[in-house]
């Protein structure tokens, strides 16, 4: 129950406060995505719900009074391992470079097959460009102390955790 009161805390940080933060730029890109895809309330909500998880935990992992809610945890069954990263010199930085390419791998992975896969992937990609990141980067080995490794890492993770979670995803949740 903390957990899930500090996610939704998080999630309500970020859209009143932040308006442009990275988290609210990458929502907005999902919420784009859901409006091209087929009226699937309970498949976004799951969208939005995993991808939240993503965002609050690049920002937990480096906040001592928060503790992450997938990475380095059991999570219904999954064990999402994290054997640490180092503490970055600068914290924005770093948390936007996590969250980036986690949900440019999951909103890629998750929409490809959208009717609207066309206009959401280049979505996705204009995002994720404009940031200056490599879509060619796909490394997951963030012991090198990568931040962008640990997205893909972040992002991979969450998408193993959904194809066995029992929603049959990989079937088109049927």
């Amino acid at each position: 129950m903390k957990k899930l009161l500090l996610l939704l805390l998080f999630c309500a940080v970020c859209t009143a406060n932040a308006q442009q933060s990275v988290a609210r730029q990458w929502n907005e890109v999902l919420l784009d995505a859901i409006r091209s895809d087929y009226a699937r309330p309970t498949v976004h909500a799951r969208n939005l719900y995993h991808s939240s998880v993503v965002m609050y935990d690049a920002w937990a992992l480096f906040d001592d009074s928060a503790q992450t809610v997938f990475l380095g945890q059991t999570y219904g069954n999954y064990d999402c391992n994290f054997n640490g990263i180092l503490q970055p010199e600068n914290l924005d930085t770093a948390r936007h470079e996590i969250m980036s390419y986690a949900l440019y791998r999951l909103l890629i992975h998750r929409f490809s097959t959208s009717p609207g896969a066309t206009e959401t992937l280049n979505n996705v990609q204009d995002l994720f460009l404009s940031f200056g990141y490599d879509p060619l980067f796909i490394s997951t080995d963030y012991s090198t102390g990568s931040y962008a490794a640990l997205g893909n890492y972040l992002g991979n993770e969450m998408i193993a955790f959904g194809n066995q979670d029992g929603s049959n995803e990989d079937l088109e949740y049927g």
